[in-house]
């Protein structure tokens, strides 16, 4: 048999298998319980929780599980589908159904490989949120980071060693999670061997870890939510929007009920209420939380009163301090089977054999083997090694809303279904640069107006830089000598009077004024956005209360006050079951008093 033979039986297998988890997916998207019916639309829950995402779902599960009171959990879309627990198969769910596929306003300081110079957002919509849309990256947390929160915002009660249980608590099983090993390929016996080389300096090495178990995405629905889908004292209500919080001012300020549309299956919108008994608890997300909060009335007065929202309670600050790490991807093609990922790989029926019969292979996980850090000095960074070869044209191009001509400079043998190859990726752990999050219009159904704004600080682009050079520094030691790595430095027209040059190729020291034009150009957002509703602006310390309104919470990321310097997905999840403790302290107390 030959190889081309090979491949083709492969492609047909890998078709076939697509085609059966969509279908499975299908058949298995009615499958939540406990649904809140119709009749029962006009009951009041003791505690309704506003989005089913990581914050969400942590919540819900503990306080369905420990409370005396009556749960709702509504979510804005339905179940995700099988493929969404495929890993390798995340990137084809973004702009799907269980995606809000925002776009952000056009950049200012970046994005001008881009069409229309807008990134594109990706946000979960369905039970388990994000979690079930992300790249299922792992992080512990970053002591200092919860330290800066205590020191330079005034937020006494959220240092490391406060938030260090609740991180553990948050955390999964070693047994529900998979760790990149040091013989997974010759990337990362490269990474182990440049760990001892560069002994001497401050980065802290770590190879991948996910959450998935056996194979398959183990987020915060497995971990969490899943088993108490059929408690008494628990409903949930998907595919509904809650559009506007209406509040009450007697005997102060507080939210009373929320005002929920649904649409029929002739998509006409059928609009109810919820009464809230005890605490409306609001995780909808960087974005949709201060959308919902503001489209409520509870915002900055002026532009409340731009758009004819009534104004209900002033805090200038929602919307604001939107934060995200920044990306800048270099390629590098090697000249040994890594393996790393290419269409070749993917369509081998081994791949396919593997991942069926243990979930292993390329399938078991989705190609990022392992990060660098540096969190000494002024401006921490990272490095991330993501193991592909072969970048898929139409598949990248669709996600990233890149122009043909910078994603083509940038992966110069995207038409090589055989290329081997890694992209090395650079980025601030904490970025300066601070975005917002605004309104067309007061309708929950229009999305927001998101503007990262990306590399508007000076500092982000100097820390960039350096995180470059650092990234460069690996690639060409001795340790990735094995490799015989070349790293692809792209040739984009618009860089062309700072490179890059013949020297660079060889020298692999181009300009700062080239990377500079380059990471304005080709740089992409990492989908870690938070801050917008953030403690101690429009939060208080007791776990994010709003200011102001005595019964609402925000439990998700809108909460972060500065970046996570990781993957934030984990701190999320430990936020939510430190409000958990929270609240069910408080409903202990009152159990007491009463």
């Amino acid at each position: 048999v030959s190889p081309k033979e090979i491949l083709i039986f492969g492609g047909i297998l890998m078709g076939f298998l697509s085609v059966l988890v969509l279908l499975v997916g299908t058949l298995l998207k009615d499958s939540l319980p406990n649904v809140l019916a119709p009749e029962e639309r006009q009951f009041a829950f003791d505690y309704v929780i506003v989005g089913a995402g990581t914050g969400g779902s942590t919540l819900t599960s503990l306080l369905a599980k420990h409370s005396n009171g009556s749960v709702l959990l509504i979510e804005a879309g339905g179940p995700f589908g099988l493929l969404s627990r495929i890993p390798l198969l995340t990137t084809f769910q973004q702009k799907g159904i269980n995606d809000w596929s925002f776009l952000s306003v056009p950049q200012t300081h970046s994005s001008r490989g881009l069409i229309g110079r807008k990134q594109c957002l990706p946000r979960g919509k369905g039970v388990g949120g994000s979690a079930n849309l992300n790249y299922m990256l792992h992080f512990d947390g970053h002591g200092p980071d919860f330290d800066s929160w205590r020191d330079l915002h005034n937020l006494s009660d959220w240092s490391w060693a406060q938030m260090r249980s609740f991180m553990e608590a948050a955390k999964a099983k070693q047994s529900d999670m998979f760790e990149v090993t040091r013989d997974y390929s010759k990337l990362t016996e490269a990474l182990d061997e440049a760990q001892g080389q560069f002994a001497h300096k401050d980065w802290v090495f770590r190879r991948s870890r996910y959450n998935i178990k056996n194979g398959l995405r183990h987020s915060v629905q497995q971990q969490f939510l899943n088993s108490v889908l059929k408690r008494p004292n628990l409903r949930l209500l998907p595919e509904a929007l809650v559009k506007r919080i209406q509040f009450s001012s007697s005997p102060h300020l507080h939210a009373s009920s929320v005002l929920v549309g649904i649409k029929n299956e002739e998509n006409k919108e059928q609009e109810f209420t919820i009464d809230v008994g005890r605490e409306l608890i609001v995780c909808a997300g960087a974005y949709q939380t201060p959308q919902l909060l503001m489209a409520s009335g509870i915002g900055d007065s002026h532009m409340l009163d731009k758009l004819g929202i009534p104004l209900q309670h002033h805090l200038p600050l929602v919307g604001q301090n939107l934060h995200d790490h920044f990306n800048v991807p270099l390629f590098v093609s090697i000249g040994v089977t890594g393996p790393t990922l290419n269409q070749n790989t993917l369509l081998h029926p081994m791949t396919l054999i593997n991942f069926l019969s243990s979930g292993t292979g390329p399938l078991g996980n989705f190609g990022v083997l392992g990060n660098v850090a540096s969190h000494g000095g002024s401006s921490p960074f990272g490095i991330t090694f993501f193991g592909a070869g072969a970048i898929d044209e139409a598949a990248l191009m669709s996600i990233s809303n890149f122009k043909g001509p910078a994603f083509r400079a940038l992966f110069p043998r995207y038409y090589n279904a055989s290329q081997e190859g890694f992209v090395v990726i650079s980025s601030c752990l904490q970025p300066q640069s601070r975005g917002s999050v605004g309104l067309f219009n007061r309708h929950m159904r229009r999305n927001p107006l998101i503007d990262p704004n990306y590399l508007s600080s000076e500092e982000d682009v100097a820390c960039t830089i350096g995180a470059i050079r650092s990234a460069v520094e690996l690639v060409t030691s001795s340790s990735f000598a094995p490799l015989h790595p070349r790293i692809h430095w792209p040739k984009l027209a618009e860089c062309s009077n700072f490179g890059p040059f013949e020297r660079d190729f060889l020298e692999h020291h181009p300009s700062d004024h080239y990377l500079e034009c380059l990471m304005r150009h080709i740089g992409l957002g990492s989908h870690h956005p938070g801050g917008t509703c953030a403690l101690g602006n429009v939060l208080d310390s007791q776990l994010s209360r709003l200011q102001g309104v005595g019964n609402v919470r925000v439990v998700d990321a809108s909460a972060l006050p500065r970046p996570i310097s990781g993957n934030p997905n984990s701190v999320v999840a430990a936020i939510a079951v430190r409000a958990a403790s929270w609240i069910l302290k408080s409903e202990l107390q009152a159990g007491t008093n009463a």
